[in-house]
């Protein structure tokens, strides 16, 4: 039998577990009916994804983006009140309603898994991580529910241990700038999403009133390379970005969003567990895949220029002018100096457009 457990675990995790009693075959049920919903939940999470990731509309990618956002949230809270229970209970109708109505709105949209796991182990993942978290708050505050006094900056870390480091291998850097309040941090859709707004449940519930996480949401197509992401009213002068998941195993998905996530955040650092990002790097790279199909139709120019074709080279010419003003690049010298030799004659008779 293949074991998934490292998949579900990121890079190296080692979770705590809590102690319950032993369950009747009644309760046992429910706590499995509860995860096959909250199961469900990952899936249509899995359908947005997939349709912010079609959809060409900015606007309708934002709206998409924020709902899986909520949603997220809400799973976050429906997962901390099960991992609490000693004993299960039904899962809540705010929960239930809303799944259904997501579930029927996106019902067309295929789900697909950048991670190709059943959303069964995303959910049983997302349950470790809230056991774990828990057991090291009673370890730091006494009680969940009567904590005796706020997280301090060495304690949280190591309440969320396994998320800073275990899942997500983030470096010093990045955990300091994770809970400043002035970063930007991502959570990549599905389950990474689910995990990060547990992250900031524990931290706005336990923690000093100095830590804070501003978190937004990530869609990732790591095939095509592509991510779109959830954006703030200055992300232009953001200066730091932190990227998490649930799991990471090749580290595609995690790079696809590092190497993306520039052009909505110009002025920014990006790190994740994979690497940083610096400002400047996504414009630099993203005019050199302009550059080379600019360069790639040069030689077309000046091929036909060569064989005399002039009103040929011309047109490509144009379109090539056209390209670069559409994607802020420049034409390189070459462009203007063989069209001034096209002009004067240098390759074949030219007419002069009037």
């Amino acid at each position: 039998m293949f074991n998934f457990e490292p998949f579900m675990g990121g890079s190296i995790v080692q979770f705590k577990k809590q102690e319950r009693p032993p369950e009747t075959e009644t309760e046992r049920k429910l706590r499995l009916e509860n995860s096959r919903n909250l199961g469900r939940g990952i899936d249509v999470l899995r359908r947005i994804r997939t349709q912010i990731l079609l959809d060409t509309e900015i606007d309708q990618q934002q709206e998409q983006l924020v709902e899986a956002h909520r949603f997220c949230e809400l799973m976050a809270r429906e997962i901390w009140a099960k991992a609490l229970e000693s004993k299960p209970t039904d899962l809540s109708l705010e929960y239930l309603d809303s799944r259904q109505r997501l579930a029927h709105r996106y019902k067309n949209v295929d789900a697909g898994s950048g991670h190709g796991l059943p959303p069964q182990f995303s959910i049983g993942n997302l349950f470790k991580a809230a056991d774990d978290m828990i057991v090291r708050l009673e370890e730091n505050v006494g009680s969940v529910d009567q904590p005796n006094h706020p997280l301090d900056g060495e304690e949280l870390g190591y309440v969320l241990q396994e998320f800073l480091m275990g899942t997500n291998d983030l470096t010093v850097d990045a955990r300091n700038k994770l809970f400043d309040g002035q970063s930007r941090v991502g959570g990549i859709l599905t389950g990474g999403g689910v995990y990060l707004e547990l992250v900031k449940l524990v931290i706005d519930k336990y923690g000093d009133q100095s830590f804070s996480l501003n978190t937004f949401m990530i869609a990732v197509d790591k095939d095509n390379k592509i991510a779109k992401c959830e954006t703030g009213e200055f992300d232009d002068v953001v200066k730091d970005v932190v990227i998490t998941d649930d799991m990471i195993d090749g580290g595609g998905t995690m790079l696809t969003a590092l190497w993306a996530l520039g052009e909505y955040f110009p002025a920014a650092t990006i790190r994740c567990g994979k690497g940083i990002d610096y400002p400047g790097e996504f414009v630099k790279r993203r005019d050199r895949e302009f550059m080379v199909h600019l360069e790639g139709r040069f030689q077309d120019y000046a091929d036909l220029s060569e064989e005399g074709k002039t009103d040929e080279a011309l047109a490509i010419f144009d379109e090539a002018e056209q390209y670069a003003r559409e994607h802020g690049v420049n034409l390189q010298a070459g462009w203007y100096s063989r069209k001034k030799k096209i002009e004067a004659g240098m390759f074949g008779p030219y007419k002069i457009k009037k």
